[in-house]
């Protein structure tokens, strides 16, 4: 499962604390403890200014307390998991998710957080039965499908993947992730049709998605319409100039045309645009065969 996964099905901080007033709300709220005026909710947004701050025992301590004062509660223990979690204490995590369980047996989010913990301890079967657990309370959640979308997609199970992922646009037609990743399966399969039409619904939604206009500008170059692709990657990089595979697709589609209408194209552009890239990765290897190309074929005398 990818990161801003995890982080999007964490609960959302309740208090919103900028570095500026950070300081004084903790004392603040130290002061309110003292007063014995506290809360299950104060110890929440307590608990959250310390992991924001990546204070995880100050943050622990908090959600301890918070199962003393709501037992019957399964989101206390999902938080107090979910803090255990950014402490690497997986096992401890998973026990927290498990006695959400006990609580609500049919808790989606415990058990998509169980099939988490499993992925990462690499025990990817029973991560996969958990996901599918979850679809089974509640086919039309989201969360469970795209979990376990992803966890096939980066097993190289593209078919398998790509149903999970056309479950997700079924349930939500807007889902931008789904749409991207099962884009980015069709263009694997060869299926450009597909993918194209993929791709163009994500900037549908989003029009400033830098990965998806690049991956757009693949299909046009690998259907051989190169002005197309050229002016998509243009567009990637008008909105992010940085994007290093941009960058190399567009200079790769400019030798391209180089190689086949040299008078419309500067080849050192298409140079300096190389170690423009390498400047930023050293290692980029692909980056580096491409130079070598170009100079063992062009000969600037």
């Amino acid at each position: 499962m990818d990161k801003e996964f995890l982080e999007k099905q964490t609960p959302q901080k309740p208090y919103n604390a900028y570095p500026s007033n950070i300081k004084l709300t903790i004392a603040n709220r130290k002061k309110d403890i003292k007063k014995d005026t506290y809360s299950a909710e104060d110890y929440v947004n307590f608990g959250f200014i310390h992991l924001e701050n990546k204070d995880y025992d100050e943050a622990l301590e908090c959600f301890q307390k918070i199962t003393e004062l709501e037992p019957d509660n399964p989101k206390t223990f999902i938080n107090l998991g979910y803090v255990y979690e950014k402490m690497d204490m997986f096992d401890s995590a998973k026990k927290c998710y498990e006695k959400a369980l006990k609580i609500k047996d049919d808790d989606i989010e415990a058990i998509i957080k169980i099939g988490h913990i499993l992925e990462l301890q690499i025990d990817y079967h029973h991560a996969v039965d958990q996901y599918k657990k979850a679809i089974g309370i509640d086919p039309r959640a989201v969360e469970p499908h795209f979990c376990l979308a992803t966890l096939y997609d980066k097993h190289d199970m593209y078919d398998e993947a790509a149903e999970e992922y056309e479950n997700i646009i079924e349930i939500n037609p807007k889902h931008v992730k789904a749409l991207h990743s099962l884009g980015r399966i069709h263009f694997q399969d060869g299926d450009y049709a597909k993918a194209l039409k993929s791709f163009q619904n994500v900037l549908k939604l989003e029009p400033e998605n830098t990965d998806a206009w690049n991956d757009l500008g693949s299909v046009y170059e690998i259907t051989n319409n190169l002005i197309q692709a050229i002016s998509t990657y243009r567009q990637a990089l008008r909105i992010n100039p940085l994007h290093e595979e941009t960058n190399f697709n567009l200079a790769n589609a400019y030798f391209s045309l180089f190689l086949s209408n040299p008078n419309v194209v500067n080849i050192e552009d298409i140079i300096k645009r190389l170690y423009f890239v390498l400047s930023r990765n050293p290692h980029n290897e692909k980056v580096q065969e491409l130079l070598n190309k170009i100079q063992g074929s062009y000969n600037p005398g």
